[in-house]
């Protein structure tokens, strides 16, 4: 009898053991899509012929001073009209939120979180976006991956602005293997030139303009830097970029409150064409 009750006690053991196992893998979410987010944006009277946009890697909202505060980095947001977020944190035991959302209810704008993975069955971290502007559709696409213990992904938008669809693409390229970061790289700069204009490339490539892929892509025609194109010699070293085709860029320029590890960058842009001499084409 003590036999049996020992061996149902191993077999318990065993079985608590293998669904903690189970539920700590990081697995991940895979792709998903959709014709809205989440929130109502409220009208903004800074959303006219021009648009303000911005990339943002807010570290999960922790500071250089080790605090979290993500009102601080609504501060930052408060201007834009839609703006990339990488390194969005999900909820928590503790905050059933993910930080999109929250930032969203902040500024009384439209979020959608975009996670990676998946580890205790909470959805982890991933990319999110904040927008004021009416979002069409929204399609999560998974990057490749081999080595990196990592996942990652792109997400690519459609907004409206002044009668046209925009389309967005935003990421998080990985960093720790050269290879992977080079096979993602291809991959985002790929699809984003295969999309109709106007057209935005937004996130943290992790490459900087030394990258032969980061070169060939700004040398292509028709493709703005406008951080670059704005500040000129003045514009630093970035990793977070803002790329654009079928926009004029008016402004831009870099935010660093201390809020993340990186600045928020940020431009305003204009149509290249009257939106009335142009129709949306749609992703070719």
């Amino acid at each position: 009898m003590k036999k049996k009750k020992w061996l149902s006690a191993i077999l318990l053991v065993l079985a608590a053991g293998l669904l903690v196992w189970h539920a700590s893998l990081h697995r991940p979410t895979g792709p998903a899509e959709g014709v809205a987010i989440h929130g109502h944006a409220a009208e903004s009277p800074t959303v006219g012929r021009t648009l303000r946009i911005g990339t943002f890697n807010i570290h999960g909202c922790k500071g250089r001073d080790g605090h979290r505060d993500p009102d601080r980095v609504a501060e930052c947001l408060a201007d834009l009209d839609f703006v990339a977020l990488n390194e969005v944190h999900g909820p928590r035991l503790w905050h059933d939120t993910d930080q999109a959302e929250q930032l969203g209810r902040r500024l009384g704008v439209g979020w959608l979180f975009a996670p990676v993975a998946r580890v205790w069955y909470h959805r982890t971290a991933g990319n999110g976006l904040l927008s004021r502007l009416p979002v069409t559709f929204w399609q999560r696409i998974p990057l490749p991956r081999k080595l990196d213990h990592s996942y990652r992904n792109a997400v690519l938008v459609g907004l409206e602005h002044q009668g046209r669809t925009v389309h967005v693409l935003l990421t998080h390229i990985s960093r720790r293997h050269d290879a992977e970061r080079e096979a993602q790289l291809r991959a985002v700069i790929g699809l984003y030139l295969s999309l109709a204009e106007p057209a935005i490339l937004l996130g943290d490539l992790n490459s900087d303009a030394e990258d032969r892929q980061i070169r060939r892509l700004l040398n292509t025609p028709g493709v703005e830097d406008p951080v670059g194109r704005i500040l000129g010699d003045k514009a630093p070293r970035r990793i977070d970029w803002i790329v654009t085709r079928g926009f004029r860029p008016l402004d831009a320029g870099l935010i660093d409150n201390g809020s993340s590890d990186h600045p928020l960058v940020w431009a305003q842009l204009e149509p290249a064409v009257s939106s009335d001499a142009s129709t949306d084409r749609g992703t070719q």
